[in-house]
């Protein structure tokens, strides 16, 4: 049954996020300005809401359950948005945040990027952290709910609960080992359609733009040979490294890992455009201080890959 927003006292949320960070009730109370007395029962309401107990006594204070562990991961960082939100005068300071920024990207952006991003981070003696979430499930339904902070993508959403902007291009190039007995530092439309290719899955939504570049009119009816589908841009280069088959891939990964793999990189066959590189953000977290901070430290760095 799904939960009726309204019924939910949202007054009970910051109580019981301040139980689980202090882990004691007087100490929550104190910080809140609150008695004990109504710490608790704020709790007991809190309990009858979701319909479990949320701490069990120990030691050392009040411990939080499983549940109400998972329930603070989820309502601590919307708790915090709401009071960056709420203070206009509010300024955010990264050095001093412990937030948690969600980002959805496929592995081209984790290889090339995540690294560089951290340690920008770190220059900047920013101990925020970032989960680096997969472009599969439910993640377009999390970006809708503002679950997910940044979503990098070469695909836009056409919602108006969603903001992007195209931070940065790339292009395709063909891989082939060095050694390859038919493809040898170039390669023509015929050597490409008569090879094996190894190629990633359809999309959930759309498709591929390699996709759409296979479906232009200059090439009718002819399709690839479709030797294997792997789940990542970087097992195709790991494929190709030990076989006959090719691969169309972007140029900054092929730049990045076709040397150390001993792989030959060549121009797409014909003329195509190059692809853009969106990146997509919650309308809701537009105004948000620590997520247009993130915004810009994300796009610094894409752009610096060029």
């Amino acid at each position: 049954m799904k939960l009726n927003f309204r019924s939910i006292d949202l007054n009970l949320l910051p109580v019981f996020a301040a139980v689980v960070e202090e882990g004691q009730l007087a100490r929550a109370a104190e910080r809140l300005g609150m008695s004990q007395p109504a710490v608790s029962a704020a709790l007991k309401r809190l309990r009858l809401t979701v319909g479990a107990p949320l701490f069990s006594r120990s030691r050392a204070g009040l411990s939080p359950t499983p549940l109400a562990q998972e329930l603070y991961q989820r309502i601590s960082q919307g708790l915090s948005v709401l009071a960056e939100a709420l203070d206009p005068e509010q300024v955010f300071d990264p050095t001093r945040s412990d937030r948690d920024f969600r980002l959805v990207a496929g592995d081209y952006f984790d290889t090339l990027l995540l690294g560089r991003l951290i340690a920008s981070l770190r220059r900047q003696q920013a101990p925020v952290t970032v989960q680096a979430l997969p472009l599969r499930g439910e993640w377009l339904t999390a970006l809708l709910h503002a679950d997910v902070d940044i979503v990098l993508d070469t695909v836009a959403i056409d919602d108006h609960r969603v903001n992007y902007v195209v931070i940065s291009e790339d292009s395709p190039v063909v891989v082939a080992r060095q050694d390859h007995p038919c493809i040898r530092d170039r390669i023509t439309l015929d050597d490409f359609f008569m090879a094996e290719h190894v190629v990633l899955p359809p999309r959930e939504r759309g498709v591929l733009p390699l996709d759409q570049i296979l479906a232009d009119e200059r090439w009718p009816r002819r399709q690839r040979r479709i030797g294997v589908q792997v789940s990542q841009f970087t097992n195709q280069f790991a494929v190709v490294a030990e076989s006959d088959l090719i691969a169309t891939v972007p140029r900054r990964l092929a730049k990045h890992l076709a040397p150390s793999l001993g792989l030959q990189v060549m121009e797409f066959p014909i003329s195509v455009p190059r692809v853009p590189i969106y990146l997509l953000w919650p309308k809701v977290l537009d105004h948000d201080p620590g997520h247009q901070w993130f915004r810009e430290q994300l796009t610094e760095q894409v752009r610096l890959l060029d």
